[in-house]
């Protein structure tokens, strides 16, 4: 009866009653790991805290004994004082195909790294196919994407690499491998953005040995998340239209500022401007407007805010040299990113691996119609072709698709702590909410005119306005993993004003 059930709706039996009744899915069975303490890739004399490294060696494929195996890169960083000496806290780092170790390896010779571990070690790796682990699923970018796609497969498949084995269900129970090997009773999950969705998946598997969860942009399993990407776009640009409205100088600079915005968007698409590099449509003015507030500490956030609404007032006006000037602008204001090591990158294929074997198996240009004829703004994001070219990528990726279950909800009954910026134009902000709302022993914290992650690991580009919301984050995280039901003093999140008019 089970393979019949999978025939008929592509789920297994124990994975369809668990759906079914809203509770766990099993454990996976098999969790194999080879710990093994080397010497630090980096001149571990300069960490200011103790820093243990090391390679966990695990099957690329739980589900076959004698297959393929791979390392996954860890660093530990010891407390200078310990609360607990069983439950440290493991870090999740976001993208997917964001490295971890690099940066933190930078950071351990700083003195933030004392903010970050203070009575609890923390437990930081390159998630499986990323930086230091290897295989590492890293491909040189190309202008071209269909090219690029191929390209990169073709090149990881050639080493023997089986995609559909680098997605969050395998990073779960590598971090529970590791876990058992590091002789740990349970771990404190911080997750960042993609991170959070890790963090959530690993509690699927593991509940009793995920004490807490803290997820900082949070990005839960069950959302559509190219959709509630868009939308979460669309709420923070309204609600910074509507912070504008209210103020008075704004107001006065900007008048009727939604509503002209709004007209703007299909007279752009139909009849894009002309500008030195390329023409002026609706998508490349929602790209500018959320890769802006979505971009680094330098200009500062209130600067970001106030480009975003000169940028859509230009943009209302059909003034393209205007919108050409401030793009420019601020380019030229952001600092370029340090030259960093391949391992510090970005890593394309486990990206795409994740991405498409868990997310875009799950979405529809279908489902992308729908959001758009309800949504001028959504409908500019997804472009002139709606959203295609990422279902292409992964129909040429070829990652397989997940079990069902890992695009549904996660039922945990332990502690969660949330944190989300105001300005968040992604799909976190309004995720925080739900959480707060769908579990028992969750709480949110909304840090007022702030964007996406409050604590980073990267140790460059810090600006003195992001440092104090980077350091409150910690200060709750610190709170609530000493007491997770202990009433938090949340006022830190609560200090960032700017104008929205300069």
């Amino acid at each position: 009866m089970n393979s019949l059930v999978t025939q008929l709706f592509g789920i297994s039996l124990v994975a369809l009653l668990t759906t079914i009744a809203g509770g766990q899915t099993p454990a996976p069975r098999k969790i194999e790991g080879v710990w093994e303490k080397v010497t630090c890739p980096f001149d571990s004399s300069k960490a200011l805290l103790p820093v243990t490294c090391g390679r966990l060696r695990v099957p690329e494929n739980y589900d076959e004994a004698n297959g393929r195996t791979i390392e996954v890169a860890v660093l530990v960083v010891s407390a200078p004082r310990k609360r607990s000496s069983d439950d440290a806290v493991i870090f999740l780092s976001g993208g997917p195909g964001s490295p971890a170790l690099v940066h933190v390896e930078t950071l351990v010779a700083t003195e933030a790294i004392r903010e970050v571990v203070v009575d609890r070690d923390w437990v930081f790796f390159d998630q499986r196919g990323g930086g230091r682990s290897v295989p590492a699923l890293f491909c040189q970018p190309d202008p071209d994407y269909v090219k690029q796609t191929k390209n990169c497969r073709d090149q990881l498949v050639r080493q023997g690499i089986d995609l559909s084995q680098y997605n969050s269900k395998r990073i779960s129970q590598d971090m529970e491998a590791l876990r058992k090997a590091l002789g740990l009773r349970q771990w404190n999950v911080w997750g960042a953005s993609y991170g959070s969705r890790l963090a959530f998946t690993y509690a699927r598997y593991y509940p009793a040995t995920t004490r807490t969860l803290l997820i900082d942009g949070p990005y839960m399993p069950e959302e559509q998340e190219r959709v509630s990407d868009l939308q979460g776009a669309e709420i923070v640009i309204n609600k910074i239209f509507s912070k504008c409205y209210a103020e008075a100088a704004c107001a006065a600079r900007y008048p009727d500022l939604r509503g002209r915005f709004l007209a703007a968007l299909p007279r752009l698409r139909q009849q894009p401007l002309a500008a030195e590099n390329g023409q002026i449509d609706d998508e490349r003015v929602m790209d500018f407007m959320i890769g802006t507030l979505y971009g680094g500490a330098v200009p500062t956030f209130e600067r970001r805010v106030q480009t975003v609404l000169a940028y859509a007032d230009a943009a209302a006006r059909g003034d393209g040299q205007v919108m050409l000037q401030i793009e420019q602008k601020l380019t030229a204001d952001t600092p370029p990113r340090p030259q960093l090591p391949e391992q510090a990158r970005w890593h394309e294929g486990q990206n795409a691996s994740i991405d498409c074997h868990e997310e875009k198996a799950f979405e529809s240009i279908d489902e992308y119609v729908v959001a758009a004829s309800r949504s001028e703004m959504v409908r500019s994001q997804l472009g002139p072709r709606g959203g295609q070219s990422s279902m292409q990528r992964c129909a040429l990726w070829g990652a397989g698709r997940a079990d069902p279950v890992e695009n549904t909800r996660v039922y945990y009954d332990g502690p969660i702590l949330a944190l989300t910026g105001e300005l968040d134009p992604t799909l976190s902000g309004a995720a925080g909410y739900k959480i707060e709302m769908i579990y028992a022993n969750a709480r949110h914290v909304v840090f007022r005119n702030a964007g996406h992650v409050q604590f980073y690991i990267r140790t460059y580009n810090y600006s003195e306005e992001e440092l104090p919301y980077r350091r409150c984050a910690l200060e709750l995280g610190r709170q609530f993993l000493s007491d997770p039901r202990a009433t938090l003093d949340t006022r830190c999140s609560d200090t960032r004003k700017f104008r929205l008019a300069p």
